[in-house]
């Protein structure tokens, strides 16, 4: 913990660690609360962050959040693993969901028809744009037909690598030379599901299939963990074979993971569990800095 030192040794760490953790920003007060997560408390709040919480306080609190459109973020590691849970509510509206500067293609050829199409310019470098089915478009800068660059965005359907299907331009002037064809990227709204109902039903996302068996174990892991210390009163005690078997016995009657448990995982997820790494807490907080900001 970067904010403290042994003369803080016994006292809470919120409060041991508010005066430094404030000198951060002068622009942003800081202020440490000891007592109960009351829904009192918590309706003051645009967002809640949990960490280091029991599950039936995360499930107490995330439900609270839902109901009361408080966006909710669960955030821990547990030695070598990190887990991070965002709830934003049923109505969150993602103002750029491309999450980068829109596609743009420089235009060769638009035809008259109805419908009309665009033919995109062709470079030494290029292999076509990167227009997708649906997307919204406008025109700027062309010459000719110029009553494309008032339009409002009209779809587009891609034809080819190079051409793209729009709307009838049978009554526009010809087109002559010049222009951009620029995607319109809009606001986009999506659900988030409370933690009651995204641990009942959990969809793992990964970037490789043969990572799934690794996180469904882990997710199955976390379960169990938070099983054992309410059963124990305690983490299970590093690298204790016994503690670390009692976890994959938890993990497997839970039942939390679909598809096959990897046992190893969980044992050696178990074994280290009660530690804290630096590194594995400062990714894990950046994600979750990075969710609250959105």
């Amino acid at each position: 913990q970067f904010l403290l030192g042994e003369s803080d040794l016994g006292q809470n760490r919120a409060e041991a660690s508010q005066r430094a953790l404030a000198e951060l920003n002068p622009c942003v007060v800081v202020e440490t609360h000891t007592g109960e997560l009351s829904e009192a408390l918590l309706a003051s709040f645009q967002v809640v962050v949990l960490t280091e919480s029991p599950l039936e306080e995360q499930l107490r609190v995330g439900d609270f959040c839902h109901a009361q459109g408080i966006c909710f973020i669960v955030a821990d590691t547990k030695g070598l693993a990190g887990q991070l849970f965002c709830d934003f509510g049923e109505h969150f509206v993602i103002d750029d969901p491309a999450e980068g500067d829109p596609v743009c293609a420089a235009v060769q050829h638009i035809s008259q028809g109805n419908p009309g199409v665009v033919t995109c310019m062709r470079t030494e470098d290029s292999h076509g744009h990167l227009f997708c089915d649906g997307d919204l478009v406008t025109f700027s800068g062309v010459q000719g037909m110029t009553e494309l660059n008032s339009q409002e965005p009209v779809p587009v359907r891609v034809l080819d690598a190079f051409r793209l299907e729009i709307s009838d331009t049978s009554p526009f002037s010809p087109y002559r030379c010049g222009g951009l064809v620029t995607q319109v990227q809009r606001p986009q709204e999506c659900s988030h599901e409370p933690l009651c109902q995204a641990l009942e039903e959990p969809k793992i996302q990964v970037a490789s299939p043969e990572d799934l068996p690794r996180s469904r174990s882990l997710h199955a892991a976390f379960q169990a963990l938070h099983a054992f210390c309410r059963e124990q009163g305690r983490l299970p005690r590093p690298r204790a074979p016994a503690d670390a078997e009692r976890v994959l016995e938890l993990a497997r009657s839970l039942g939390a993971q679909q598809g096959p448990l990897d046992e190893d995982i969980v044992r050696a997820f178990a074994s280290v569990s009660a530690g804290d790494l630096s590194p594995v807490a400062a990714v894990v907080g950046a994600l979750a800095a990075q969710e609250v900001l959105k």
